[in-house]
């Protein structure tokens, strides 16, 4: 609570105290004010004392969350709600605006307080008609005010649990708690009278562009509502620097830094919010009607050296993930509520199993390993799936809140929010993460009318991607064409279909090819390969050729009259060099004689590097893959590099991908191609969640904001491949070659909609 007292301004009887999430506004004095962000302080101490307790769902309001509806209705209303809470969060924006665009031009902007006016003046006239239509359901049932009071204390519970358990130290902890703390009792005096409240804003705000107008003030930061790193110490600078050049009293350099600071620690707040808001409102993006949609949740070890990555399919159907490991740390820690919270929600339920007439559905695995566990036996696919009913709407709302917050797009701001806070803050004021744990999740909350209606479209849905293992590394070796990949393939088509293949196996033939690969030494434009037995194999050869030819020339000498057995050593010799000519270039095209020599060969294709390592080739491009995303200094160059990030200026320099790639090595190497609309069709956008990609989104309608790798109608190219050829001349093996899809690096592309992964059939497809 003494993080919440406010700044004194000068002169304390004739000026008022400078505060941001102030209620003073709405008639509301200090000691009411006090009491109200006490009873919200009281309530967050309980949720981060004992991070081991699950969240309850407080089930109050039998219309809006208790009542057993699961409805397009119910839908509908805890849209409304999240519509409500949304108005009060931006209410509350509006009046910190007012009070930045007086006392901290720096980050003040007259076009965002303009933007809140105008939303804060729609808001009122909806909510009033809103309130005038209810009045007459209000006499008969209970207050629906409870159940938005009882999602917004769900909701912020949630976010405060997630801010104790992302990282330490007091300055971190205090003071972000704090503006939660500030800003819930705020939302919820709103929400008392909304209407009201909305109108007392507005009139707030245009009184403050008023005199701004007067004084000639227009702001000097951008329209975001947010801060982010460089801003808050650009504001800082200035600020600074004003008062070094005389522009500024230290008094006025005071209150600006209260304000920036304020706002800091309310930006990933702020973020956090208005995104969880969103996820249940019904924003019908996906075309399909309240009741059908689908969240899903994966996280995994995927990539040839077995890299972490969150990927996250929202109610909208819109796709993003991260596998930065930072972001993957704030992840685990949301999970960790998200599981305490099913586990809560089974325990209250009778044990049966989930039936056709369950309209909703929750289903989840989660598992965590000690670190110094390193086997894979906690990989979701390799778990138990359990599976929950979702009677009521309270149980929908209690599951579908604390799974948004896994979301990359939330645990991404809030980790850039940490981030600004651990980097802006004094030298003492230390924000510390928890260590990084092992772990593996899978969760999807759907519908039986998506169930349905995903059928009828050619999409792979990420709910069915887990359940065939289309994200695990073991694929990789899988499909390799030597013997021991071979045995591995007859085993799984011997075995019975509900029998689990053998993936340790597997694992162990993917380690012994990573083993292999970390000897390999890569430059700009070449990979250098031990090949020690096959260079000793050529040359003894040779040797046995040479010396075979000395031998008859002695052990013959001049028992055959008139023929000198010398002649038959040099004609061994000539065929000694021959085949050490021929065995030298049946590898590579050039091949030095000091690398020959020293029983190493420098490959400059992937061709070349399969023919000597012994290795197939699209297991040499997920290496070469995963390297690109890292450390790795290699470039590539054509003719099918285009996924690649480093990538020669010329057709010269550079490491040539002379092999087609298949869709199982762009999948397993972080690159999931989505099938979205286009005005001639549909096309394929890849969501590129490399090894350390912090933010990869794919929302609908797409814009021009990112270079994305697209592959445009390919329903024409699946038409043609398909059809008949016209030269019935042709061999069957000529038909049976895949399709060939295009991928390019664009940000000149736009979509309408998206409708999930890309169903491509191995052997099928392949991408140039």
């Amino acid at each position: 609570m003494n993080k919440l007292k406010p700044y004194q301004l000068p002169g304390a009887k004739l000026q008022p105290q400078l505060e941001l999430d102030s209620l003073a506004g709405y008639g509301v004095d200090a000691r009411d004010a006090a009491a109200l962000r006490r009873a919200e302080a009281e309530r967050f101490l309980e949720v981060i004392q004992d991070p081991q307790s699950p969240i309850p769902m407080p089930l109050i309001g039998k219309r809006d969350l208790q009542s057993v509806c699961i409805g397009d209705v119910c839908y509908r209303r805890l849209s409304s709600m999240s519509q409500t809470i949304a108005t009060a969060l931006s209410l509350c924006l509006l009046d910190n605006e007012c009070v930045n665009m007086k006392h901290c031009r720096p980050i003040s902007s007259r076009e965002r307080l303009e933007k809140y006016v105008q939303r804060a003046d729609i808001a009122a006239g909806e909510e009033f008609e809103a309130t005038k239509n209810k009045e007459e359901a209000e006499e008969q049932e209970e207050d629906p005010r409870e159940s938005i009071f009882a999602l917004v204390d769900y909701i912020t519970a949630i976010l405060a649990r997630l801010i104790s358990q992302t990282a330490d130290g007091e300055f971190w902890l205090l003071n972000t708690l704090a503006a939660l703390v500030a800003r819930t009792a705020k939302i919820k005096f709103l929400l008392v009278d909304i209407a009201e409240n909305a109108l007392v804003a507005a009139n707030m705000g245009r009184e403050v562009l008023e005199h701004s107008a007067e004084q000639n003030a227009h702001g000097d930061a951008s329209k975001k509502a947010d801060f982010d790193e460089e801003e808050c110490e650009e504001a800082l600078r200035i600020i600074n620097a004003n008062q070094l050049d005389g522009l500024a009293s230290e008094q006025e350099a005071s209150v600006a830094s209260f304000c920036v600071n304020q706002n800091k620690y309310r930006s990933g707040l702020n973020n956090a919010l208005r995104y969880t808001l969103n996820s249940l409102r019904f924003m019908n993006l996906s075309g399909l009607p309240a009741t059908t949609y689908e969240m899903c949740l994966l996280v995994y070890d995927i990539g040839f050296e077995d890299f972490k990555t969150v990927l996250f399919q929202d109610r909208d159907l819109e796709y993003s993930a991260s596998s930065d490991r930072d972001v993957l740390n704030t992840t685990q820690s949301a999970i960790i509520i998200l599981n305490q919270i099913l586990r809560q929600l089974q325990a209250g339920k009778p044990t049966r199993p989930i039936q056709d007439d369950d309209r909703t559905v929750v289903e989840w695995v989660y598992e965590e390993l000690p670190d110094h566990d390193t086997t894979d036996t906690g990989k979701p696919s390799k778990l138990e799936t359990q599976a929950i009913p979702l009677d009521s709407m309270a149980d929908v709302v209690t599951v579908m809140v604390p799974l948004a917050f896994t979301s990359p797009i939330l645990l991404a701001g809030l980790t850039k929010f940490r981030t600004m806070m651990a980097l802006t803050g004094g030298v003492r004021d230390v924000v510390r993460s928890f260590q990084e744990g092992q772990f593996g999740t899978y969760c999807r909350l759907y519908t039986r009318e998506f169930d349905q209606e995903a059928q009828g479209r050619e999409i792979l849905r990420l709910s069915q991607a887990f359940s065939r293992r289309t994200f695990s590394r073991c694929r990789l070796v899988d499909r390799m064409e030597d013997a021991s990949a071979r045995l591995f393939r007859k085993r799984e088509e011997n075995q019975d279909p509900n029998e689990q293949l053998d993936f340790d196996s597997l694992e162990k033939e993917l380690t012994r090819c990573s083993v292999k690969m970390n000897k390999w030494l890569i430059d700009e434009n070449s990979v250098t390969v031990a090949c020690r037995r096959y260079v000793a194999g050529v040359m003894l050869a040779a040797l046995a050729l040479g010396a075979g030819g000395l031998t008859i020339g002695f052990t013959v000498g001049e028992r055959i009259q008139g023929v000198d057995p010398f002649n038959l050593a040099t004609y061994a010799w000539v065929l000694a060099a021959f085949v050490m000519l021929i065995c030298k270039a049946v590898l590579v095209e050039h091949w030095s004689w000091s690398d020959f020599l020293q029983f190493n060969v420098r490959c400059k294709s992937v061709s070349e590097l399969a023919a000597t390592a012994q290795m197939d080739e699209q297991v040499i491009i997920a290496k070469l893959l995963h390297d690109d995303c890292g450390d790795g200094i290699l470039v590539t160059r054509g003719p099918f590099n285009s996924v690649f990030r480093r990538q020669a200026g010329n057709s010269e320099d550079g490491f040539s991908i002379n092999v087609k790639i298949k869709p199982s090595t762009l999948i397993l190497s972080g690159l999931a191609p989505l099938k979205v609309v286009t005005p001639r069709g549909h096309a394929i956008v890849c969501l590129d969640h490399r090894r350390g990609t912090f933010l990869a989104l794919v929302q609908h309608e797409g814009g021009k904001e990112k270079e994305h790798l697209v592959c445009d109608d390919i329903d024409r190219h699946i038409r043609d491949w398909k059809a008949p050829k016209p030269r019935s001349a042709w061999s069957n093996t000529h038909q049976l070659e895949p399709c060939k899809l295009h991928l390019t690096k664009t940000s000149d592309f736009k979509w309408k909609r998206v409708q999930g992964l890309c169903k491509l059939e191995e052997g099928e497809v392949v991408f140039v």
